[in-house]
């Protein structure tokens, strides 16, 4: 009873307070969902690609998190521009039904710049439209609890708009070479008014995110007597974001030995102080693991609480799929001076 009391508490007050922060949802498998993470890596993957993220975020909870994204994206020949389209959408709920629901929409484009024959500027504009809904007569209010519990009568809270439709506007950049990237990306430019009552103001903060990485490849090309020089390889990586009141960073390193990804990442801010003075301020340790058999690559991923949550209580599950088209493969082919017909070379960011 008493996690469900706090469990209603929190809910009521990150939905109902004039002054609340909403909270983007947050990924383990950041480039799993390129444009989710950045909306420059629309079209940076050399061919067309098909994504699909699930993640359950605290599954030991009453009402937990869960985050389903779609999205496809794919460079243009010879334009130097990208497309991408992408569907999001996230849930918290109980089995008496779901207390808020967000669906976002948004389109995806690009542009290109090649600076040289070793390094390419990336563009991206992301616009669309976000849908949520809350489950205004899922939600236990304080005037329905007494001494003995739930007592089942109607509340007496009232709200303006249970459901909100708004446009979204994000935006990004992103420098690569061959075997390094950095990238930054600003989502809720337009920072859209979300709140649902008549007066007040609450608007959706803007996200910021710094991402970056440096591959190093364990096998060499001697006179190309290596046929895949990717095929073994292992990337450091950084990830900052920053929302509201709220920043995170993410440090990790991922193994490629194809067909098999492995990836270890720290998810804290030491340098913040927390809540707690005598803790450090720690999320949790992620563990990835991965097989890219051909075109499909599947992702798993386990979220490890260390920052006071119970193993029982906060563990996360995330699940990633991605599929690699081969829709411009004669653009590839080498011409007589050895240039290939693609706008720019592949971006160096892992598959998850």
């Amino acid at each position: 009873m008493r996690n469900y009391f706090i469990l209603f508490t929190f809910t009521i007050l990150s939905f109902y307070n004039v002054s609340s922060y909403a909270q983007d949802a947050q990924l383990s498998q950041y480039y799993a969902s390129p444009l989710y993470l950045n909306p420059a890596l629309v079209g940076t993957s050399g061919d067309g690609r098909a994504v699909l993220n699930y993640r359950n975020q605290w599954v030991g909870l009453p009402s937990n998190y869960m985050t389903v994204i779609g999205a496809f994206d794919t460079p243009i020949p010879k334009k130097n521009i990208s497309l991408g389209f992408q569907v999001h959408e996230d849930i918290i709920g109980t089995g008496t039904g779901a207390h808020y629901d967000r669906t976002i929409v948004n389109a995806t484009g690009g542009y290109k710049l090649k600076i040289d024959k070793k390094y390419t500027l990336s563009f991206g504009l992301q616009i669309g439209f976000e849908q949520s809904s809350l489950g205004f007569y899922n939600l236990i209010f304080g005037d329905q609890i007494d001494d003995d519990g739930i007592t089942n009568n109607a509340t007496r809270e009232s709200v303006g708009n249970t459901s909100l439709i708004y446009a979204d506007i994000s935006s990004g950049l992103l420098f690569y070479g061959k075997d390094f990237w950095i990238g930054t990306s600003f989502y809720h430019i337009n920072q859209p008014s979300i709140t649902r009552y008549e007066t007040g103001n609450d608007q959706l903060p803007l996200r910021f995110s710094i991402n970056a990485g440096y591959r190093i490849p364990l096998t060499y090309r001697w006179h190309n007597s290596v046929p895949d020089y990717d095929d073994k390889t292992i990337s450091f990586m950084m990830h900052y974001q920053a929302q509201g009141r709220s920043d995170q960073l993410s440090t990790g390193v991922n193994f490629n030995y194809k067909p098999l990804i492995l990836g270890l990442w720290y998810r804290g801010l030491i340098v913040k102080e927390n809540d707690h003075p005598n803790q450090f301020n720690h999320d949790a340790i992620v563990i990835m693991s991965g097989v890219q058999v051909k075109r499909i690559t599947f992702g798993y991923s386990y979220d490890h609480p260390i920052g006071g949550l119970a193993v029982s209580e906060g563990t996360s599950h995330e699940i990633s799929l991605r599929y690699d088209f081969d829709f411009y493969k004669n653009y590839r082919k080498k011409n007589k001076k050895g240039k290939s017909g693609l706008p720019s070379d592949e971006c160096p960011i892992p598959n998850f």
